[in-house]
Formats: C-alpha cells, sequence, structure tokens
C-alpha cells in the first residue's frame, strides 16, 4: 500500500520526530536509531515525547517485570537526555496514546517512529510520515517522504 497522493510536505529544516513508547523500548533495548535516522535523512531532527508516552513509560517503570522496568527507566533516560518533551496534557481529552500522537504529527507536520503495527496503518490512512526497525536487519526505514 502506497502513501497518500498530496501528503503534507516535511519542513527539512526543523523536522520533528515523535518517539513513541514501543520505539523508545526497543532503543533501550540496544538498537541507537538517532545515527540511523540522521544518517537517512541527512539531517539532525528534533525528537520529540508526549507527556502521554512518559505516563506509560514511568508505570511501566514501576509495575512492569524486571526487564521491562529496566528498559523503561532506560528509555526515560534516553528522553531526558535527546528529547524535548511536549506537554499534550492541555484540556484536550484523548482516547489513546496513539490518538495523540496522531494529532500532534498531524499539526506540526511530524514524523512518527514506532514498531506497533495498529499505529502504523493510522499514520498511513492520515499521510503521517514513519519511521519503523525492520526486525530481520535491525536497520531503520522511512516512508511518506522522499528523501
Amino acid at each position: 500500500m502506497g502513501y497518500c497522493r498530496g501528503a503534507r510536505g516535511i519542513n527539512r529544516r526543523t523536522i520533528e520526530i515523535v518517539l513513541d513508547t514501543n520505539m523508545l523500548m526497543l532503543i533501550s533495548s540496544g538498537i541507537n536509531i538517532f545515527d540511523q535516522i540522521e544518517e537517512k535523512l541527512a539531517i539532525k531532527p528534533r525528537y520529540v515525547v508526549l507527556t502521554q508516552v512518559i505516563e506509560e513509560l514511568e508505570k511501566l517503570a514501576k509495575k512492569g517485570k524486571p526487564a521491562t522496568r529496566k528498559k523503561a527507566k532506560f528509555a526515560l533516560e534516553i528522553v531526558e537526555r535527546y528529547c524535548k518533551i511536549v506537554n499534550t496534557n492541555t484540556g484536550t481529552e484523548y482516547k489513546s496514546v496513539d490518538e495523540a500522537i496522531l494529532e500532534y504529527a498531524l499539526r506540526k507536520g511530524a514524523i512518527v517512529a514506532t514498531n506497533d503495527k495498529e499505529l502504523r496503518r493510522k499514520l498511513r490512512e492520515n499521510c503521517i510520515p514513519e519511521i519503523y526497525i525492520r526486525e530481520e536487519s535491525m536497520r531503520i526505514n522511512i516512508e511518506g517522504i522522499e528523501l
């Protein structure tokens, strides 16, 4: 399935990449997507994490299995070090973290980094560019923008 015709353009000078919980947990497993993204895009984008994602990671860090807690804590450190946290808890009620990510990406013209199959399907339906990790090679792939 291809991307939408007339999909909104991405401003290459100020590219924002929204990282979801799933992607941050993969990064905390030792996959360095930052270098791969910057190499493919040939720029250093701004990495964004929404407050709903932070809340999910904090829950996992407290109540997950030991390995999950460790990954979630490391993911929170990655966010603190490399990402801009965007407060999306400003009066708008979202049914899910995915809805918040979709709305933010549509509003800001951002790219979303996720390996969540359902979220990726919604991104394609809304013509939102996506970054995901190919499991066989553990390399990122970017869809929905011209490189």
